[in-house]
């Protein structure tokens, strides 16, 4: 009888085993790490202009300047980033106590870092004097720079 409780035993024991390991949560396979989640887009905004006689082919001024001769043409490049369906650049150019020379505007949709480009020139040269143009992202000042005519 010894024998028979011995053999039940070890039956049992094989079967408490069988069944612990059955109960034992699997391991979760190896995961890959998620992947990071692409950068929040970044907001529509000017960053800086530059004034200049030169412009290149990606509308950035080659040589900055505030000073410029009667016969050039006067350039200004904006410096914008983020992401836009639609904006709207504008520049108002004035001489002197505010008489104003021109005002342009452009609509751009952005997708990351870029420059928009506007320039006026006048037949005959400019009068000499203090100069100034003013730019406006979507209706907001966005900058402003002084330059003058010699």
């Amino acid at each position: 009888m010894r024998a028979v409780t011995r053999s039940l035993a070890t039956t049992l024991l094989c079967l408490a085993a069988i069944a612990l390991a059955g109960c034992a949560k699997p391991k979760p396979a190896e995961q890959a790490p998620a992947p990071t989640p692409p950068p929040a887009p970044v907001e529509f905004k000017v960053l800086g202009l530059e004034l200049g006689s030169q412009i290149g082919p990606d509308k950035r001024v080659l040589t900055s300047s505030t000073t410029f001769g009667a016969k050039d043409t006067i350039y200004v490049s904006i410096a914008t980033e983020g992401a836009s369906a639609s904006a709207a650049l504008s520049v108002r150019w004035t001489y002197g106590d505010g008489q104003l020379v021109n005002e342009m505007s452009e609509t751009i949709a952005p997708t990351g870092p870029a420059a928009t480009e506007f320039h006026i020139s006048k037949t005959g040269g400019w009068p000499v004097g203090k100069y100034k143009v003013e730019v406006a992202a979507n209706g907001a000042a966005a900058g402003m720079k002084e330059f003058e005519v010699k």
